[in-house]
């Protein structure tokens, strides 16, 4: 250690500290260590003990590496040490090399931290033994996760209970049934402490001491370190309530609404309802909440901190019992004693970032601090290191010299008994303890101290002060063992003088005697997220201190007419904690989505992420996402709809003018029947159209292919039936049967029969609506609805049929290729039946497809009809013109005749001239 190492320690607010050899000094471009650094006080004692480990460093870099380097501290406080951006590619931008953070933020810097796995092995490889070997058995979970080391362990911090001895007094000699708390009176506590010394009496006590005093019983630290949330995080440990609870995802959840927890939780609210606490909370905060409306949301509620003051450990405002962290100051009338149930264990370690350019540099420095071989870590640490077995600064007696060990005998001022023995015979002599120059010693109390004669020889008005070792010129004493000092009575001879403390109920604490209270509370001393790893929300959980504003409810109340239930105080907590709770989802690989409803005029539905929250990227992490059908209501839809009511006007149109025109020549020759089923089929075939639009549900899914494929299936068969009788009449293989027309529309009707009862099976197979799975580009899986095709081999086969009805109708159409276009509409059929393959291929991919890409989705539904439209007009609309008289084609006449030629039973041919695909009059067939 430095000379000056007690100096060095007392230096006050530092905000930046460099170090650097002599040779080193001013260079500018010597290597700089960046230490970020973060202390529990405004003093330097953390930063001394680093200040000392460096000259052993910077050696080890000169041999080993050949580099010289200046060390840098830097305090960057409790907030920036974990939020400050740092190592971006600004070069305003500061880049430590290592950070110390707290243990419940190393996960919140795990994206600029390295995985210390390799520098774990490394020392193991070095000294022969394991940092996780050392380690805190619940520590563990305060620096690993997911199979990373995230830090190497610095610091212990844990809670302590301490009570006010002279309250209790005051209050048991006004007859309150109190008793000091363990480890005093074990004969009433008993081995099994714990079984009575629980959070149950520390309310009955507080309660107790409040009535007595008329001041609140209990207190927890002015220290802004969220004393308020470890407080009530303790407490649901001790009473087996979970504060973090994990769903199925592994996303942490609020652990207490459970009705069970919340009734065992009622002595949190007695305890703060009923103001048997000391206020704790900044109060103009509280006021300013409790002036304002409600919160609405989250966001709205108020960020509670706790009021400091540095002298909060006074004996005075410590009334009765006190909740507080190891390193407190001790006072004369306030005694350490047992936690009820368990303790916080926290602390601070060390990270190394990932963008430093020396980091087995900083994993030296961090090596040498941690290294027990050197006496930085027990200087660092006050109670305990988080290594087990290796105490702190105060309580670890094996590396402290017999003058410190001689000062903790000495700590408690005040006139105290010794005795000693000799001859046989005990005498007793009284020592008042004195401190100067921060040195403590003793000066013999002549006035209550009797038998003097074996110390004659001393100069009993002189201080004797603690020392290595006995010196009777120098009037020094020094520490034998336990309660013990070696006291000089002349140059040759000393006594050795042990304090009655061991064996009188003065009640006077020894250093030792707390270091074992603090062994003790560590046995049970758990992190906030126990039993779970650390995780990055931990650090949000105490910085937006939810705990703080449940609590103010119970302490302050918001005001009377908004004031919840306990149970809904705790409920509004639990929202809060889950709110914070969900993960960024950056780099979580389990997002869950849920959808929310179409937005018919926008048709977008709202994403809501249920397990993390989106980062600002929208195109990674959109707000909406298209719906996977076309709203009635969006233009889109209404455009398709209007398309469809055209063309329905329109067929129904030419359907009405061709009913009461059905007398004309032009219409009477060309088959009413025909083209009454070929414009019906056609707007059953648009109305298919109207069921693609809109939710996807089982009923429009099934009614969707009915209608499209009774549509094109009646359109088909007619075209066949037409076409097979007007070559049959052209070619005269039926013209003196009867019934050569039915027989073909019945093997048609034959045909439809089949389709319709494949169409049923087809309708009973299936669900109606599958249920479909797909990926935002984050990953984050969804489910949409889409129409099931149900069975492939049936819908193949209603297929099937149509393709074969019109390759059959194409095949019929062509044997009628060399009939003369101005004597039949046999080529007309042969036309549409070319135009029926588009028209039947666009039904079959508006089944197979699914809306992905909503253009081809229209183009499909919109081609469908306006194919559907043209062969409707190629037919019919010609019809009209001729019935109005409107000539635009002179080369079509107003009928159409076909010679028929019949032989005679002479053999004999007859000639006859007769109206094509009309009325043939020798057989009375109307085509």
């Amino acid at each position: 250690m430095f000379n000056e190492y007690e100096n060095i320690k007392n230096f006050y607010s530092v905000q930046s500290f460099v170090i650097c050899s002599d040779e080193d000094y001013g260079k500018k471009d010597i290597n700089t260590l960046l230490f970020w650094n973060a202390p529990y006080t405004y003093y330097f004692e953390i930063q001394a003990a680093i200040v000392n480990a460096f000259p052993i460093w910077l050696n080890m870099q000169r041999k080993e590496r050949g580099m010289s380097f200046c060390l840098e501290l830097y305090n960057s406080g409790w907030v920036d040490n974990v939020n400050k951006e740092i190592c971006t590619d600004d070069p305003s931008t500061p880049c430590p090399d290592i950070i110390m953070l707290g243990t419940t933020q190393f996960a919140a810097r795990i994206n600029d931290s390295l995985n210390l796995n390799k520098y774990f092995k490394l020392y193991l490889k070095r000294h022969g033994k394991s940092i996780e070997s050392m380690i805190n058995k619940y520590s563990y979970y305060d620096y690993h996760l997911d199979n990373s080391w995230l830090a190497i362990p610095l610091l212990t911090d844990f809670r302590i209970f301490q009570f006010n001895m002279t309250t209790f007094d005051y209050c048991i000699n006004k007859n309150y049934d109190l008793k000091y708390p363990p480890p005093y009176n074990m004969d009433y506590w008993g081995e099994n402490y714990k079984e009575k010394w629980t959070w149950n009496k520390v309310l009955e006590y507080s309660k107790m001491i409040t009535e007595c005093t008329n001041k609140p019983g209990f207190s927890i630290s002015r220290s802004n370190s969220y004393e308020d949330t470890k407080l009530f995080i303790i407490i649901c440990q001790s009473l087996g309530i979970p504060f973090f609870t994990e769903d199925n995802d592994g996303t942490k959840k609020c652990g207490f609404r459970k009705k069970e927890y919340i009734e065992k939780l009622s002595l949190v609210k007695d305890l703060f309802e009923n103001k048997y606490i000391e206020k704790w909370l900044v109060e103009d905060q509280v006021w300013e909440w409790r002036n304002n409306s409600y919160p609405k949301n989250i966001d709205e509620q108020p960020i509670f901190r706790i009021y400091e003051s540095e002298d909060y450990t006074d004996g005075i405002k410590i009334n009765g019992l006190h909740f507080v962290a190891s390193y407190t100051d001790k006072c004369p009338d306030v005694k350490t004693v047992y936690t009820p149930g368990s303790s916080f264990l926290g602390g601070s370690g060390l990270i190394i970032t990932k963008k430093t350019k020396f980091q087995d540099e900083a994993f030296d420095l961090i090596d040498i601090l941690i290294n027990d071989k050197y006496p930085f870590f027990v200087e660092i640490n006050t109670a305990t290191t988080p290594f087990e077995n290796i105490h702190g600064n105060e309580c670890n007696d094996s590396q402290k010299t017999k003058k410190e060990l001689c000062h903790n005998i000495l700590e408690m001022d005040g006139t105290y008994p010794y005795y000693y023995i000799k001859d046989n015979k005990t005498n007793v002599v009284y020592l008042t303890h004195i401190i100067s120059n921060s040195e403590r010693g003793v000066y013999i109390n002549t006035n209550i101290s009797q038998n003097l004669s074996l110390i004659d020889n001393t100069n009993k008005e002189s201080y004797y002060m603690c020392d290595n070792q006995v010196n009777y010129e120098r009037n020094s004493i020094t520490y034998y063992d336990d309660f013990k000092i070696e006291f000089p009575i002349n140059d040759n001879e000393t006594i050795i003088l042990k304090s009655m403390n061991d064996i009188t109920k003065t009640y006077e604490q020894s250093n030792s005697l707390i270091c074992s209270i603090y062994d003790e509370i560590l046995k049970n001393a758990k992190p906030y997220q126990f039993p779970y790893s650390t995780f990055n929300e931990i650090n949000e959980i105490e910085y937006k201190s939810p705990v703080s504003i449940l609590l103010a409810h119970l302490y302050y109340k918001h005001n009377e007419t908004n004031e919840g239930t306990f149970d809904n105080i705790i409920n509004e907590c639990c929202d809060i904690m889950d709110e914070i709770l969900l993960p960024n989802c950056y780099n979580y690989n389990k997002i869950k989505i849920s959808l929310g409803t179409c937005n018919e005029k926008t048709q977008k539905m709202s994403i809501e992420y249920l397990n993390c929250k989106p980062g600002s990227d929208i195109e990674l992490y959109p707000e909406e996402i298209a719906c996977p059908y076309i709203p009635y209501k969006n233009y889109k839809g209404i455009g398709i709809i209007v398309i469809i009511s055209i063309a329905i006007i329109i067929k129904l149109t030419l359907l009405i003018v061709i009913i009461i025109y059905r007398k004309e020549r032009c219409i009477y020759i060309s088959g009413l029947g025909f083209l009454i089923i070929l414009v019906l089929s056609s707007i059953v075939l648009d109305f298919s159209v109207y069921f693609w639009v809109g939710d996807i549900i089982k009923f429009k899914c099934i009614t969707k292919l009915w209608l499209l494929i009774c549509g094109i299936t009646g359109i088909l068969c007619s075209f066949a039936i037409k076409n097979e009788i007007i070559i049959s009449a052209y070619n005269n293989n039926s013209i003196t049967k009867v019934n050569s027309k039915y027989k073909s529309s019945i093997i048609y009707i034959v045909v439809i029969i089949i389709q319709i009862a494949v169409l049923i099976i087809w309708t009973f197979a299936q669900s109606g609506v599958d249920i479909k799975y797909n990926n935002l580009s984050n990953n984050a899986p969804y489910i949409y609805k889409t129409c099931s095709r149900g069975s492939q081999p049936l819908l193949s086969i209603i297929f099937g049929i149509d393709y074969i009805l019109l390759f059959l109708l194409i095949y019929i159409s062509y044997k009628g290729r060399n009939i003369p276009a101005e004597f039949n509409e046999s080529k007309k059929v042969f036309i549409s039946s070319l135009i029926s393959i588009l028209l039947l291929s666009l039904c079959y991919l508006s089944m197979m497809m699914e809306m992905v890409n909503e253009i081809q989705y229209i183009f499909i539904s919109t081609a469908t009809i306006i194919t559907s439209v043209i062969i409707v007009i190629l037919f019919v609309g010609i019809k009209l013109l001729i019935v109005f008289n409107i000539d635009i084609m002179s080369s079509v006449d107003n009928t159409s005749v076909v010679v028929v030629v019949s032989k005679n039973i002479n053999g004999n041919e007859d000639t006859k001239e007769k109206m094509a695909s009309g009325y043939i009059y020798n057989s009375g067939i109307l085509i």
